[in-house]
């Protein structure tokens, strides 16, 4: 499996913290801790529908009334993208761009009065959200460059903060994970506690998985957003672009305050690989403070065809606070590079979680145990790219794809419909509208979250990267890019 930076090509290699008000709150049955479970999917025809929209419609408003915080990726612990509606951001313009000097990979978030974006440079910035000035600025230390060269394959250089930053807005501290050189090829990941309101750093920790004799932090990429839950921050590792090296797919998790007391999962024990890196999404977590992630493939990768006979790869794994395995459910399909790890599960408020990956079939899952409630084929027609969202008013998932569009599925026929034109990166879903960006170029679209009409596009200004996905807050739409934060809004 590779942590897919921003090159396209073919088959390639306890409770959150208080979440803003407008963020969906879907209620969640608690899933009691049950034996690890190894579901197969059934398949369900999975033809297309709908017709593919075309032409541009009148902008639909999007409700967004007391949207004051985007707290982490995709805004809720379920990572369904979506928000509750309000006063309109209809007939979009730039109101600020802010130059970083760095790429920004992940989700800019919102909390507090202001925008936080954190860049390949190590640099973490609070940015006013009617300017975009900066408020303050802080660096984590020396990014890896040459990434290539000293670590043998990769294709983010420099490489310094990749995932998305969350936040715990009742402390008002934002957390971000960088990886730092300190010379001669040496590296480490580092997470450090941000005040929003300061700039001051009120939690710095070295966050390296326990890494068996030979392996090196050089070769661990930390591509998943990060997660916040249980009063512990939660980091996905997976590998470079190009799987250079010995690693493996890790989850880390340290309190957020007082002693670290450090607790870890590794994927593929029995071998390699296994990364956890979700297209840059961030772990799933239910009411009881569970955690889901999905993994790729071993290193090198087994035979066409699947299974994968590593444990806990091209799987969905259900993980308890302290990281000790619930369940899992493994794509048996998935062989080669086809790896279930190319975007986060999503929590749906049937009790269920959806999790796709490049066998293009999507299987929706019973959280408790991870059994198969239905298997739907078709998705994409190439690799699904990012995280999906979930629109509770239709009940219908968006998907992105690799090779163009977002995908929609229908979950109450378990069938895909149209795919969305024009843009590739991990969409939102904000009052009865999908937004997604299209990469690297850079433009943003809004379709209508009902029928799929397009009802506007405009460019961003910038290239932006792989995956990049916007999000939304105080009246902004916002995008991360290839040299900071674009920012727009609505005319009403």
């Amino acid at each position: 499996m590779i942590a897919r930076a921003r090159t396209p090509g073919g088959r390639r290699p306890a409770r959150v913290c208080v979440i803003a008000a407008a963020v969906v709150a879907l209620t969640l049955s608690g899933c009691a801790p049950s034996p690890p479970n190894t579901s197969t999917g059934t398949r369900v025809t999975s033809d297309s529908a709908r017709p593919t929209p075309t032409g541009t419609q009148t902008p639909v408003g999007v409700a967004i009334p007391g949207v004051n915080a985007w707290p982490g990726y995709h805004a809720d612990p379920s990572r369904t993208g979506a928000v509750v509606a309000g006063a309109p951001l209809a007939s979009l313009s730039p109101a600020w761009s802010a130059d970083l000097g760095g790429e920004v990979f992940g989700q800019p978030v919102v909390a507090g009065g202001r925008v936080i974006a954190a860049t390949e440079s190590n640099r973490v910035v609070a940015l006013d959200p009617a300017s975009g000035a900066v408020v303050w600025s802080h660096s984590l230390g020396t990014p890896l460059t040459r990434v290539g060269f000293v670590a043998g394959c990769g294709n983010i250089d420099p490489l310094g903060i990749t995932s998305t930053p969350v936040v715990d807005t009742a402390t008002g501290t934002v957390f971000v994970v960088g990886e730092v050189s300190t010379g001669g090829g040496t590296v480490h990941h580092q997470l450090e506690g941000v005040s929003i309101a300061t700039g001051q750093v009120v939690l710095s920790e070295a966050v390296d998985p326990p890494l068996p004799s030979g392996e090196d932090p050089v070769h661990l990429l930390q591509r998943a957003s990060l997660a916040l839950a249980n009063g512990r921050v939660y980091i996905g590792y997976g590998g470079n672009d190009g799987d250079c090296g010995d690693y493996h797919g890790w989850v880390v998790a340290v309190n957020e305050s007082g002693t670290p007391d450090p607790v870890a999962f590794e994927a593929a024990a029995d071998g390699h690989g296994g990364a956890v890196w979700q297209g840059g999404g961030a772990p799933a977590i239910d009411a009881a403070g569970n955690l889901y992630i999905s993994t790729g493939n071993a290193n090198p990768g087994p035979p066409s065809g699947g299974p994968d006979p590593l444990q806990y790869t091209e799987s969905l794994v259900k993980l308890s606070s302290t990281l000790k395995p619930l369940a899992a459910f493994k794509d048996r399909t998935a062989g080669g590079d086809d790896d279930l790890g190319t975007g986060n599960p999503v929590l749906l408020p049937s009790g269920e979680v959806f999790v796709v990956g490049k066998t293009d079939i999507g299987y929706v899952l019973r959280q408790s145990d991870l059994s198969v409630v239905s298997a739907i084929h078709g998705i994409c027609g190439s690799d699904p790219d990012g995280g999906p969202a979930f629109d509770p008013s239709t009940n219908r998932l968006f998907v992105p794809c690799q090779g163009g569009g977002i995908q929609t599925v229908d979950l109450i026929s378990d069938r895909t419909g149209a795919r969305l034109p024009g843009a590739n990166g991990a969409p939102i879903v904000v009052g009865g509208t999908v937004w997604a960006a299209q990469y690297p170029a850079g433009t943003l679209s809004q379709f209508n979250a009902s029928t799929g009409a397009l009802l506007q596009r405009l460019p961003v200004g910038d290239t932006v990267p792989h995956f990049a996905s916007p999000s939304i807050a105080l009246g902004l739409v916002l995008l991360g890019t290839d040299s900071g934060v674009a920012a727009f809004h609505g005319a009403g």
